[in-house]
């Protein structure tokens, strides 16, 4: 847990024991909100940080939530038991999976296999606290500041940012890639829904918004967003371009996307600490990133 300028608190979620995997941000306001969760094998470990760091069980105003992958929402239904009076705010392609998590949960456990406990499922949130984030929705904190909602797909559908505005804070999600354990960022492209014309659109939206800090959920604050920016279009252009062509004379060949894929944006930056390494291979994310890719040139293909 760490404090952050500007009154953000970073909560390292522990994923699966291991530190520097997923984060979570508290904003320290009038009407405090939580960006993200971590799984709900790390609900515990959350609300703990929350209580240390003086928050009561009716002190937690809202619990937003960039996407409802688990690693960011699974920890959402427990939260919201334990602060009763925080309303959870999600894209409204995501609302839906809160308030019954039956398909989320499965197909998640389907992609991750043996690793599924370590990540756990989500408890349902009535349907009475779930807030659908349109595209510049407000989320007022009190006190003059708020977050507003940038809808930023690519990543999943129901995928967004959240800038504080008062002080141009951009926490990105998974919209512009990973840093972890010292690595360069480098794109999370998970199947199903994986999209690079969207992806790329959305680094043109947040890159206008001009932020002056960023954080992304794995793991942490950036150095220069603009830099960080460049580079996550860059690499997802170039690896989502080196998808497409291999998939043009290798149609169904993981082993052939996958040499197109390093070769066109190598992975050695962001693998290249033993913390980056274990934290990449902890789930498995670049073998997702493949079924992601191939997920989505098969998908454009069926729709030639």
């Amino acid at each position: 847990m760490d404090l952050h300028p500007g009154d953000i608190l970073q909560i390292d979620t522990m994923l699966a024991g291991v530190p520097g995997m997923t984060g979570a941000h508290l904003i320290r306001a009038d009407q405090p909100a939580l960006i993200d969760c971590g799984t709900q094998t790390s609900a515990a470990t959350v609300r703990d940080a929350l209580a240390e760091a003086g928050l009561g069980p009716d002190d937690l105003a809202w619990l937003v939530l960039t996407h409802v992958h688990l690693d960011h929402c699974g920890a959402a239904g427990d939260l919201a038991r334990a602060f009763p009076r925080a309303m959870v705010v999600v894209h409204p392609r995501g609302a839906r999976h809160l308030a019954d998590p039956s398909r989320l949960v499965a197909g998640t456990h389907a992609l991750f296999g043996r690793l599924s406990p370590a990540i756990g499922g989500l408890a349902a949130i009535p349907e009475e606290r779930i807030v659908e984030a349109a595209d510049g929705h407000r989320i007022a904190l009190g006190g003059g500041r708020s977050l507003r909602a940038v809808w930023a797909p690519g990543h999943a559908r129901h995928h967004m940012a959240l800038l504080e505005e008062a002080e141009g804070i951009l926490f990105a999600g998974d919209a512009v890639g990973v840093q972890m354990g010292g690595g360069q960022m480098y794109p999370t492209i998970p199947p199903p829904e994986y999209d690079l014309d969207a992806g790329l659109a959305s680094l043109d939206i947040l890159e206008g918004l001009a932020p002056e800090r960023m954080y992304v959920s794995h793991f942490g604050a950036v150095e220069d967003p603009g830099e960080s920016l460049d580079l996550g279009r860059r690499a997802q252009s170039a690896m989502g371009q080196a998808a497409r062509e291999a998939h043009s004379w290798a149609p169904g060949d993981l082993d052939a996307l996958q040499r197109a894929v390093d070769e066109a944006w190598p992975p050695d930056a962001a693998l290249g600490t033993p913390e980056a390494l274990t934290r990449w291979m902890a789930f498995n994310w670049l073998d997702n990133n493949l079924l992601g890719l191939q997920g989505m040139v098969e998908r454009e293909a069926r729709q030639e």
